[in-house]
C-alpha cells in the first residue's frame, strides 16, 4: 500500500432506528453480520471501529434529528472511498431491509405489493460500482432520511470550552451533532450564525462542560453536513435545560427549516446522538462473534 495516500481521518455514521419494532432486526444484523463483514474488509487500514449506543432519546430530541440506535466511529489510515478498494473478494451483506430499519428508505419498500420496487432497488445497487454498502449509503428518496456518513480530521480542530477536562472529572453525556446549512446558505454565513448567536448560549451555560468542533471533510464522500460539534453535559436534564429551554429566545433565521432551534430539517440538515465516552463495542478489540444468550 506504499502508493496509497496516507491520510489519517475519522468518520461518524449516525444510525437511527425508524421504529422500535425494527430495533431487534437492526441490532441482530449489526452484531451478527455487519461487524465481521466490515472487519474482514477494512482491518488492514482501520485502527478503530466502534459502536456507541445512543442514550434514550431526550424530550423533543427528534426535532434535532436524534439517531436512536448508535453512533459508529472509524479511524482510517487511507480513504475508504479510494476506487482501488472497491474490488472485494466477498461483498458486504447489506440488504435493503437495513435501510428501511434505519429510516433511509420508506417502510413501503417492505410491503409485499412493492416487492418489484424493492428488487429493482436492490439490483440497481448490486450492479453499481463499488460494494453494495457504499452504494446503499447514497439512498435518499422522498419520505425517507439520507444516510449520514461524515468524515472528519482525525483530531478535533477547535477546542471551544473545557480544555483540560479529565476522565476523573465526572461522567460525560456527549451530545454529538452534525449540521449542514440549507441550500443557498454559505458556510461563512452559517458559521457566523453558529458562532455569534448559538455557541455563546452553550459556552455560558454551567451545565456544559466541554465544546469541540471540526469541519466535515466534504471532499471525501460529498457529505451534506458542514460541521460536527460535541457539546458535553453531565446528564439528560442538563442537555434539556440548555439545548431546549436555553435556546427558546434565539431569533429564527431567514433560512429556517423549522420554527424552533436548531432551525434545521431533522435527519437531513441536522442529526445527532447523545452517547457515553466509553463502549464495550470497540469492535477490533472486543468483538468475539455473535454469542446468543442461553
Amino acid at each position: 500500500m506504499a502508493d496509497f495516500k496516507f491520510e489519517p481521518m475519522r468518520s461518524l455514521i449516525y444510525v437511527n432506528v425508524a421504529k422500535e419494532d425494527y430495533r431487534p432486526n437492526l441490532l441482530r444484523w449489526l452484531y451478527k453480520t455487519h461487524i465481521p463483514d466490515s472487519i474482514s474488509q477494512f482491518e488492514p487500514y482501520v485502527t478503530k471501529y466502534a459502536f456507541y449506543p445512543s442514550f434514550p432519546c431526550p424530550p423533543e430530541g427528534e426535532r434535532f434529528g436524534y439517531a436512536k440506535m448508535q453512533l459508529t466511529e472509524h479511524h482510517w489510515l487511507v480513504s475508504d472511498l479510494d476506487p482501488r478498494l472497491e474490488i472485494k473478494a466477498i461483498a458486504e451483506t447489506f440488504p435493503m431491509d437495513v435501510l428501511v430499519w434505519q429510516g433511509n428508505l420508506p417502510e413501503s419498500m417492505l410491503h409485499p405489493e412493492n416487492m418489484e420496487v424493492k428488487e429493482a432497488e436492490k439490483a440497481s445497487s448490486e450492479d453499481a460500482e463499488g460494494d453494495i454498502g457504499n452504494e446503499a449509503r447514497k439512498a435518499n428518496v422522498e419520505g425517507a432520511n439520507p444516510f449520514i456518513f461524515a468524515f472528519l480530521p482525525m483530531w478535533w480542530e477547535e477546542d471551544i470550552k473545557g480544555k483540560g477536562r479529565t476522565i476523573e472529572d465526572g461522567a460525560n453525556y456527549r451530545w454529538n451533532i452534525a449540521i449542514g446549512y440549507p441550500e443557498g446558505v454559505s458556510k461563512e454565513e452559517g458559521d457566523k450564525w453558529l458562532y455569534e448567536e448559538v455557541l455563546p448560549i452553550f459556552k455560558d451555560a454551567p451545565e456544559v462542560t466541554r465544546i469541540l468542533a471540526s469541519d466535515v471533510k466534504k471532499d471525501i464522500n460529498g457529505c451534506v453536513m458542514d460541521k460536527v460539534l460535541e457539546i458535553w453535559f453531565e446528564n439528560q436534564s442538563g442537555w434539556y435545560k440548555v439545548a431546549v429551554e436555553g435556546t427558546k429566545n434565539l431569533k429564527k433565521p431567514a433560512w429556517a427549516q423549522q420554527d424552533a432551534f436548531p432551525f434545521l430539517k431533522p435527519y437531513h440538515n441536522v442529526i445527532c446522538a447523545c452517547v457515553a465516552d466509553f463502549t464495550m463495542s470497540n469492535n477490533l478489540k472486543n468483538y468475539h462473534g455473535y454469542m446468543p444468550m442461553r
